[in-house]
């Protein structure tokens, strides 16, 4: 299968859209505008413009620079947006100008809300997350992009294991991650940022960037990256003892790898993702530590999306659904213990980052 192949583009988006237009039905809207540069690439397969979605209507907007960019795609006859060049206003006078009255839109920051509504006169705004609600559902393309792109992962931890040793030091070791990582595919950097990776005491803070300290014998090493192939990341984490840990620290480490799996073998559809949440925090809460984050997330064309796996979640767990399972404990001026894994939920729960371990 192309995964790229133009044909199968558009049939996705064809698809998104038509989806999308049952959201606004069942919302009652006569549009949803969107602006995310992540939900405009969801909808329009390129991430730059904006785009206006009615029951009948699907318009982007663009500088002229991408419309010639892109000009293989936004012209083909199946493709189903109408391309119309982006100038200043001229999305709000548009708007003004229809006959629509209720028109859904993203959850924009406050700010970015105000000023649209401020431009869109005489309109009802309303604030959805319709978009991202489509998104946690993830099509066939999606999960095959999915699992290359965790496959890039895994390939990347096996780096990880084979370089962290006493005396290297962090930063040294994310480089040959990295390196490995954008070497094989990836298209960026894990999650943008770099991968997060700490040692020692500094693996009991959970978003630890590599520093220049050295590696130490009998530690905890932390590693926590990702890959991106064709818009879609990837996320694993995995506890590197290195040299020999005592007993305690070992227990802690084997308790939080088998507690991961308890909680994939516990996924089935329609399975409350709070429900998780709690089976895993009491577990940890009994051993007389606190879980400090959620358990998981949805993962796709941003690193976390819906759904999400947490104290307050409302979010149920579905088949075609793609998310992390991490349970986490921290201990300061002591270490961390993390593994985390992509899960894709079909009848059974499939772990798409295999063990690297």
């Amino acid at each position: 299968m192309n995964l790229n192949s133009t044909d199968l583009v558009i049939s996705e988006i064809n698809k998104r859209i038509s989806d999308l237009r049952n959201k606004i039905e069942e919302l009652g809207l006569d549009a949803f505008l969107v602006f995310s540069s992540t939900n405009v690439r969801y909808l329009t397969s390129i991430g730059t413009g904006a785009a206006l979605i009615t029951g009948d209507d699907a318009i982007l907007w663009v500088r002229d620079l991408y419309r010639e960019i892109y000009a293989g795609l936004y012209s083909n006859e199946k493709y189903a947006f109408d391309i119309f060049d982006y100038e200043k206003g001229v999305i709000e006078s548009y708007i003004n100008n229809s006959d629509l009255e209720k028109i859904g839109i993203e959850n924009l920051r406050l700010s970015n809300y105000e000023k649209i509504r401020e431009k869109i006169l005489r309109k009802e705004l309303i604030r959805s997350d319709a978009i991202e609600q489509l998104r946690a559902m993830k099509s066939d393309l999606e999960i095959n992009l999915l699992k290359k792109s965790a496959e890039l992962s895994v390939k990347g931890m096996e780096t990880a294991y084979k370089i962290i040793k006493p005396g290297v030091r962090e930063i040294d070791a994310a480089a040959e991650i990295e390196y490995r990582l954008r070497k094989d595919g990836s298209e960026s950097p894990p999650f943008g940022q770099g991968a997060l990776l700490s040692s020692g005491e500094r693996s009991a803070d959970i978003h630890a960037f590599p520093t220049e300290n050295r590696i130490e014998n009998n530690s905890i090493v932390i590693v926590d990256i990702g890959a991106r192939f064709l818009g879609y990341y990837s996320d694993m984490t995995r506890t590197i003892p290195v040299g020999s840990l005592n007993t305690n620290d070992r227990e802690i480490v084997e308790f939080v790898r088998n507690l991961e799996l308890e909680c994939i073998d516990m996924l089935y559809d329609g399975i409350e993702a709070r429900e998780i949440y709690e089976f895993a925090e009491k577990r940890i809460n009994a051993r007389g530590f606190r879980l400090y984050h959620p358990l998981g997330h949805g993962i796709g064309l941003d690193v976390h999306e819906l759904p999400s796996l947490s104290r307050d979640s409302e979010d149920s767990l579905k088949n075609g659904m793609v998310f992390t399972i991490e349970p986490g404990v921290y201990i300061p001026r002591k270490f961390g213990v993390r593994f985390e894994d992509m899960v894709l939920l079909r009848k059974k729960a499939k772990i798409l980052t295999n063990k690297s371990e």
